[in-house]
């Protein structure tokens, strides 16, 4: 599965990386379609990718060139590796098969010779782009297959995108098993992502905690990011760089509170 280049390479187990890998469970159990919903920077799509890659399930993330149903199951065919030249001249019920084909149940082989079968995961990440029609087409190939389904998208775009045609996607979204949201950086997240980051010292912990449950995931790593190049790779990272950090890339005044030792 290739990682997209916004896609860390390692990953901090925060709850809502928890969150996701519960999601994807339930779909795999039950075969049902589950639905996740972040708001921009709580490292929804860091989790999806990781916890697909994980369970040996394909992810994906729907653009403008896959909203409509051709669209979608191309991406889908892309997402499967049987992407070839003659693809693109398919009709799209050829295209459609091709998907069903992939994503029916895997026959595993056990090692006394038996076979079983196991349900496949499929991952979709922003799906608010997806037109109600794809959309529609997505969930049967979800019904069609019995496998597990795990769509993901922005709180603030999903809603916007949802008031046009509202019936229609009232429709749409009833077949979605369960649907969670998911939260900001925790205390526990804050200290965690720390301790990955090499921060060094209780007064640096301290800030970061209240940065991070200020802003979101995001922002957070970023700050981190930039605190290390700040250490000239000489130690950890101290107080004195997070306050650096966010002199220089933070200069919201309610960011600079942080700064006052008042503020906790």
């Amino acid at each position: 599965m290739i990682k997209p280049a916004n896609i860390p390479e390692t990953i901090v187990h925060t709850e809502a990386v928890k969150i996701v890998q519960e999601m994807a469970d339930l779909s795999l159990l039950l075969r049902q379609p589950v639905q996740i919903i972040g708001r921009p920077g709580t490292g929804k799509s860091t989790a999806l990718w990781h916890v697909a890659k994980a369970m040996g399930g394909n992810y994906c993330e729907i653009s403008q060139a896959s909203k409509t149903p051709k669209g979608m199951f191309e991406l889908l065919i892309k997402t499967a590796g049987r992407w070839g030249y003659h693809s693109q001249r398919l009709a799209i019920s050829t295209l459609a098969d091709e998907v069903y084909s992939y994503y029916e149940q895997r026959q595993l082989v056990a090692d006394d010779g038996s076979w079983s079968s196991a349900p496949r995961l499929l991952v979709v990440d922003e799906v608010q782009t997806l037109e109600a029609p794809a959309f529609r087409e997505l969930l049967r190939v979800q019904e069609k297959c019995e496998m597990g389904l795990l769509v993901a998208g922005n709180a603030e775009r999903l809603a916007g995108t949802r008031k046009n045609d509202a019936a229609t996607w009232e429709q749409v979204e009833s077949r979605i098993l369960a649907a969670r949201y998911l939260p900001g950086p925790s205390k526990a997240d804050c200290e965690s992502i720390g301790s990955a980051h090499n921060v060094e010292g209780s007064d640096a912990y301290d800030l970061l905690v209240r940065f991070g449950m200020s802003t979101n995931f995001r922002a957070l790593t970023q700050l981190l990011d930039f605190a290390a190049r700040l250490t000239a790779g000489n130690v950890g990272i101290r107080r004195v760089h997070l306050e650096n950090a966010i002199h220089i890339t933070s200069p919201k005044t309610n960011l600079q509170k942080l700064l006052s030792s008042e503020a906790a």
